[in-house]
Parts: C-alpha cells; structure tokens; sequence
C-alpha cells in the first residue's frame, strides 16, 4: 500500500500541531483578553508586488472560532496593522465610513498607533 502525502497535506498537518499551543492573536475586550481564547486556524495573507507575482512576506495570524466567525459575518469589518500586528474590529453599522460590502478584512501598511509613534522624536518612539 503506498501512501502519497503532498507538501499541501504535510504543511496542513504541520499548522493544526502548531495550533495546539497557541491562542488568538487578534483584539479582544480588556474583559476577555485573547489569551483566554484558543487558536482553532489562522488567517492568512501573502504581501507582494502582484506585477511580478513576488511574495515578499507571509502572514499568519492564529485565530479563535469566534473571531473565525466575525471574519466571514458582512456586519464585522477587521482592521490589521502588517506592520506592528495590531488588530481592530470595526462594527459596520456604526462605522463612521461608508465600507463597500464583501471587504471583510482591510490589510494596513500602517494604522493609527503606528503613525502616532512615527510622529514622536526617536528617543520616545523607542520606549514603546
């Protein structure tokens, strides 16, 4: 009997063992912190150049069922920073901006935090 595993199968098996240590890596309430959540998939996301078809980096971001399910529900938007890898969810009915629907996840060069510290002098942006 011979049995075929591709690279495909062997790097699904490999994530899922992954995930049993993790928890989830998105914001949740002071309440309910993310460490109280475990990781059940990750959400993915490859950043390149799409003239050239080069992947420059590859995100992964463990996430809990109830954020898994936030993802694909049209009335929550999430906002993630690629660059600090900080996490916000928008409520699309108070939203402030009109979002055009079926964009569920908005991958940011950079977000608010991350503009604030690149306003400060160096000296204090390296506290944080």
């Amino acid at each position: 009997m011979d049995i075929q595993i591709t690279s495909e199968d062997l790097n699904f098996i490999l994530e899922q063992a992954e995930l049993e240590n993790e928890t989830c890596h998105l914001k949740h309430s002071k309440e309910d912190p993310a460490e109280n959540h475990k990781a059940v998939e990750y959400l993915c996301q490859r950043l390149g150049d799409k003239n050239t078809d080069t992947v420059y980096q590859e995100i992964r971001v463990p996430v809990c069922l109830e954020c898994a399910e936030a993802i694909v529900n049209p009335k929550w938007i999430l906002m993630y920073c690629v660059f600090c890898f900080k996490s916000q969810w928008v409520y699309r009915p108070f939203a402030k901006y009109n979002y055009p629907p079926g964009n569920l996840v908005y991958w940011l060069d950079t977000c608010p935090f991350c503009a604030e510290i690149a306003d400060k002098p160096w000296i204090e942006r390296s506290k944080h």
